[in-house]
């Protein structure tokens, strides 16, 4: 009986040279805003990782400054898009086509713009400012329309012991005046008389109201960032986690 022979050296399989082979790297956490790596604490702002120093960051951007300021930059922002979006509107009735679902991206410009002006924090003040401006916006576009309507009013016929001097229009100052104070009341006058376009002025308000909201933040932590063993970052105590809720 023979004993088996080792197989040698040159029998074994070759080494594989052609085909690199990696071995995945383990994931590395990293800051959501700044994109750095996180190495041992971190917070949880609305459900996404940060690191301590844009959680300040965040914190200071949502506290103190100026109110007044903040007033005064929300209400350029607004008053700015709710006059483009007045425009747009306009120019498309223009076309013949009275559009009123453009009506719904005015109050989408205008909500856009006050949030941004407020420095993104919102709030019930500026949910209001958002509507009213919206409401103008929408009244601005039909005022041209009611102008129109006013200057080919008919003057009334007077009597016949009227004197001539009697029957001559109203100026122009007086239409001016006159259209203006309708054009505030028109959108809630083509809303009664056409519940559709009521229905999307509305939901142009609604857009308003909601795209300047209050800003909530749900901030949890600090967190200490675990090995690949499961043990914490360093031996140090880890911190306990405080939950908090700003806005």
């Amino acid at each position: 009986m023979t004993s088996p022979v080792p197989p040698s050296a040159s029998d074994a399989a070759p080494l594989q040279f052609d085909q690199a082979e990696f071995t995945e790297a383990p994931p590395v956490t990293k800051c959501t805003v700044c994109q750095r790596v996180i190495k041992s604490l971190y917070y949880e702002v609305n459900q996404r990782l940060l690191c301590p120093s844009c959680r300040e960051d965040v914190l200071a951007s949502l506290e103190g400054g100026s109110k007044l300021k903040r007033f005064m930059k929300a209400s350029v922002f607004g008053f700015g898009a709710a006059l483009a979006g007045a425009l747009v509107y306009y120019l498309v009735s223009l076309s013949g086509y009275n559009i009123g679902l453009i009506a719904i991206l005015v109050g989408w410009m205008v909500g856009t713009a006050v949030f941004k002006g407020s420095e993104s924090r919102g709030g019930r003040f500026y949910q209001l400012l958002a509507v009213v401006l919206t409401y103008f916006a929408v009244a601005a576009s039909l005022a041209p329309d009611v102008y129109k309507e006013v200057s080919e009013q008919p003057v009334a016929e007077a009597g016949a012991e009227s004197p001539a001097e009697d029957d001559e229009p109203p100026s122009q100052a007086v239409k001016v005046v006159l259209a203006g104070v309708i054009s505030v009341a028109a959108p809630v006058l083509v809303g009664v008389n056409s519940p559709i376009s009521g229905l999307i002025y509305g939901f142009a308000l609604f857009e308003a109201w909601r795209r300047t909201r209050r800003t909530e933040l749900n901030i949890a932590g600090p967190f200490k960032l675990a090995d690949a063993s499961g043990a914490p970052a360093s031996e140090d105590a880890a911190p306990v986690p405080e939950e908090r809720t700003v806005g």
